[in-house]
Order: C-alpha cells, then structure tokens, then sequence
C-alpha cells in the first residue's frame, strides 16, 4: 500500500511529543507499506534531520518555515476570523509539492497528524484520510485562556472558538478520526459527534529507555521536556515556587534537575535558586533520569499521554505526578505513579519516596512492569492497523471536501 503521511516536523529525532508519535508511527508502517512523509520543519536545523529518517521512508519532503514567518502569518490571521494556528502553517511550497506528488503517484491512503496540517491534506479527492488528533487542541486553548490574564486570555478564547470549528469541519470531510486516549475519545464524541474516532495511544521504546543502573544521588529529583513549551514552562515554575521549597524544608539536600531543550528566560532564572539545574539542550536525557530518585510531572495543563511519565515508567522510575499529567496513562495509582494536586501532599508524596528507599524500588519495579505491560508501541499501533485495513477494504465515504472536487 502506498501511504501519503504529513505532520508538523520532520519526525526525526524523536526528541518531542509529535515527533515521538510521528516517527514510530511512520517507523510501524513502513515495515509493511510504501511511505512518502511531507512536513514542514521548524528552520534549517530542523531540515537537516530529515537524513535520519531516509532510511525508514520511501521520500521524504520538508519545508521549513521560521519563528518570524508562522508569527506573521498568526497575526494577520487575527482579522481573517481563520484560526491563528492554522494560518501560521499554510506553507504554499509544502501544499504544491503534495499536490504534485498525489498527482504523480496516487497514495491508497493520507494519514495527517495534528489538527493543524489538515489542511494540505483537505481537497485530496477521491483517497481515505486518516486525521490523527492526538488531542483536541481547542481545548487546550481554552484552557490556556483560563489561566491566562488580558489580553492573552481573549486571544487565547478566540482561538479556542476558531478552532473547534475548524477540527469540526476536518472531522467531517476526513474519513476516520484518531485520538489518543479514551478521555479524549469522549470529548470528542461531545463536542464532535457523528464520526467514526479510535484510540490508538502512544507507546514508549522499551529497548532504548530502560535502567542502566546508574547509582542514584540522593535526593535528586528530574523533569524532561521542551522548555519552551507553556504546559512544561508553567509546570516547573509551579514546583518550584510551591512544592520544592516544603522538599527541602524536610530534606535540605534534595535537587531539582530540570532537562530538556530551549529553557525560556523564566525557566533560566530558575537555576539562580538552591538545589535547581537547568541543563538546556542535552544529547540523551536517559543518564538524567537514570541518576534521579524520583521522576515529578507537575503539570497543570496536559492533556492526552505524557511521553515524558511513559519514559521516566519504562527507566524503572517512581513518579509523582498531576491529576491532568496521569489521567492519560493507563496505569493505576502506586504501580508507579503517585497522584496529587495539592502542592503540600505533592511534596509528602516526594518526601516519602526520598525517605524510603524500600517502597522507591519497589515503586521502580512496578513503574516498569507498567511501561511493559500497557505501552509497547507494536501493541497500541495494532490498533492502527486495524483502522487502516477497514478504510481501505470499504468504499470511500463521500465527505463534503471531496464531493466538491
């Protein structure tokens, strides 16, 4: 089968929540299927991956877009009424050589991950069309909007509306939606009923994040993740203002390492203060978590699977984590995952496994048999394979976008 996929990076490395999806998705279909990846990319640096996905592709195209650009277009899309994340992608140089490309070779299917690359995938006659949410991001606009003072709130409302609209319009012209949770899946059903939607969830690479046996430092505690992005941003200064500061009331030499790429400003500042590293970009997060004691994800703002809790499970790490960052596991309480939102019981939760390194390697061994048990990525792709072979064995649903070319 020929399979048309694009997606917002160039799905390589898989170092980020999209392109963790992305490149082990492609990675999965490519082992059966003839796959053509069409991107964009964030600059040249970004483009300059696209050699260590050759080797699993049959083509692939990118075309990188800058900061300056995708601000731009989000600004201008303001008076347009279209919805600001949407607009900031539309890439003429990437919907031309996917037309051109659809015209050349004629793909049996187009699969689309993220909401936002919909369109260059939306006027393509006569194939099945696989949107892949992943989440809803309209509702993590309005839920930035809730947190957010004027007149960043209103910008943030107004996307959220302007969104949904369009992720409802998508939904309809596409064949099959996919999502990654069964929270999500309900919300969807909600906010978007009448389409055919599947679970498919993010796994975790099982062989490359795994203990190596590192000895631990005491009292050390780790988060990953890009630092440029709000959730994270919010989710370390929130620890760190609130929960770190009872820690180390209770264990003066407990530390905080926060590792991930493009640290922000506020996030640099953060490392002025005792006991906190920010690393900044690292080639492999693994020794930081394989050194820590405690993996925290304090996130305020998640939706959906956290990659970053699947890797720290599948390194034999305890975790203490939200309510929102462990709603999208699927792993129950104290098999590797102790739940909290207030900030003190977050802290004792920290506090005990610190204290006790009896329940903490207990809490390590269940985090992994967690990892192993529910998030190997042959088995969530399954499901994936499952959606594919009924599109293609069925007759194409005629949506309004096709019927209309």
């Amino acid at each position: 089968m020929r399979i048309f996929y694009v997606c917002r990076r160039v799905p390589f490395p898989p170092d980020r929540g999209d392109k963790i999806a992305a490149f082990n998705t492609i990675r999965h279909l490519a082992a059966r299927h003839e796959v053509h990846v069409f991107c964009l990319g964030d600059g040249a640096q970004d483009v300059a991956n696209i050699s260590g996905l050759q080797c699993h592709v049959n083509s692939i195209i990118a075309a990188p877009v800058t900061e300056v650009t995708i601000k731009l277009r989000a600004l201008n899309a303001l008076a347009t009424g279209s919805p600001l994340s949407v607009a900031a992608l539309n890439e003429g140089r990437l919907h031309r050589a996917i037309q051109q490309k659809f015209t050349e070779l004629r793909p049996d299917l187009v699969i689309v991950y993220s909401c936002n690359m919909a369109q260059f995938a939306k006027h393509l006659p006569d194939v099945p069309r696989i949107m892949h949410f992943g989440d809803l991001d309209s509702m993590k606009w309005q839920l930035y909007a809730e947190q957010s003072p004027p007149p960043s709130r209103w910008i943030y409302s107004i996307e959220g509306r302007r969104l949904l609209a369009y992720e409802r319009q998508i939904a309809h012209d596409f064949s099959h939606a996919l999502v990654h949770t069964e929270a999500e899946k309900r919300d969807f059903e909600r906010l978007i009923p009448g389409v055919p939607v599947s679970v498919v969830s993010n796994g975790v690479d099982l062989d490359y994040f795994r203990p190596a046996g590192a000895i631990k430092q005491p009292g050390s505690l780790v988060f990953t993740g890009v630092m440029d992005y709000r959730p994270n941003v919010d989710a370390v200064a929130w620890f760190c203002n609130e929960i770190l500061p009872i820690v180390q009331a209770e264990i003066p030499d407990s530390n905080f390492t926060i590792c991930g790429s493009r640290p922000t400003r506020a996030v640099r500042r953060l490392a002025r203060r005792r006991g906190i590293t920010v690393t900044g970009w690292v080639p492999d997060a693994r020794p930081y978590l394989d050194r820590a004691a405690v993996f925290v994800a304090p996130l305020r703002m998640a939706r959906g699977v956290q990659n970053k809790l699947l890797e720290a499970l599948a390194m034999g790490l305890p975790c203490v984590a939200s309510m929102v960052a462990s709603r999208g596991t699927l792993v129950a309480e104290d098999d590797g995952v102790l739940v909290s939102d207030d900030p003190r019981t977050f802290a004792s939760h920290v506090v005990d496994l610190l204290r006790d390194g009896g329940r903490r390697v207990e809490l390590a061994r269940r985090a992994r048999a967690a990892a192993e048990a529910n998030y190997r990525w042959e088995d969530q792709l399954s499901r994936l394979d499952q959606v594919v072979a009924t599109l293609v064995s069925r007759p194409l649903r005629r949506t309004a976008s096709a019927s209309a070319n």
